[in-house]
């Protein structure tokens, strides 16, 4: 693996390389400080993420280990092993809190926005709009008709695709734009039916869970849960993703 950016490339791979040593002497804890350390310095990427959950995974730290999963996730969505150690993770969560059920097709078209990258998007709505392109131009400029019936049927799959691909990606943007995400750290903490400590308790949540934040309010967010739920949550214990 090559690491980039402001800092010298050498120090990151050094500090990489020597987080998989730890790791592979089953030192997951130094493993996790050389991590870390490189993400101090700015730099991310799904490996480094996916390393890191491996190591707080190890040392016991369920819910850290989900939320660099879940980082790792979102810079590679196709990643078929990360997927299967952030199942694994969850199964040590203690809240088992049911989606709303959705509609086929809605469910069917979120799991295929969240399976590509916003970067892969782009390159398949830019391919199949020149693919689209030269068809219509060789269907326009060809005296045969045999291939003027084989680009203008191209075209018209190649608009299909492109207009599904371009509603998935301006999807996959005003999700990445508007929707925040976080893990919630703490072991147990109730949730509030107002930004302040006198505010109601409405129900408990506990570490590993995945919520979204609705609103935030000095230092407190107001989170929703998978079944709907609502309410206030201070800050400090959850990470976002």
């Amino acid at each position: 693996m090559i690491l980039s950016g402001a800092l010298p490339a050498d120090q990151k791979e050094y500090l990489f390389e020597q987080g998989n040593t730890f790791f592979e002497d089953q030192e997951y804890s130094h493993a996790v400080t050389a991590y870390e350390e490189i993400l101090s310095m700015g730099y991310e990427s799904a490996e480094l993420y996916y390393n890191l959950g491996n190591a707080y995974y190890k040392t016991g730290e369920f819910a850290r280990a989900i939320l660099n999963y879940e980082r790792a996730l979102r810079l590679r969505p196709q990643d078929e092993d990360i997927r299967f150690n952030l199942e694994i993770a969850r199964m040590t969560l203690v809240d088992e809190i049911p989606e709303i059920p959705e509609l086929f097709y809605v469910k069917y078209f979120k799991e295929l926005r969240s399976y590509f990258g916003l970067k892969t998007l782009t390159y398949l709505v830019l391919a199949v709009y020149f693919i689209l392109i030269g068809c219509l131009i060789l269907w326009l400029t060809l005296r045969s008709a045999a291939l003027r019936s084989l680009f203008r049927t191209t075209a018209v799959i190649a608009g299909v695709f492109l207009v599904l691909f371009s509603v998935l990606f301006i999807s996959k943007i005003h999700i990445s734009n508007s929707s925040v995400e976080a893990v919630i750290m703490s072991a147990e903490v109730y949730v509030r039916s107002s930004p302040t400590g006198s505010g109601t308790d409405l129900f408990a949540v506990h570490s590993g869970l995945k919520v979204r934040i609705e609103n935030q309010s000095s230092d407190w967010y107001e989170i929703r849960l998978p079944d709907g739920k609502e309410g206030w949550i201070e800050r400090t214990h959850l990470e976002i993703i």
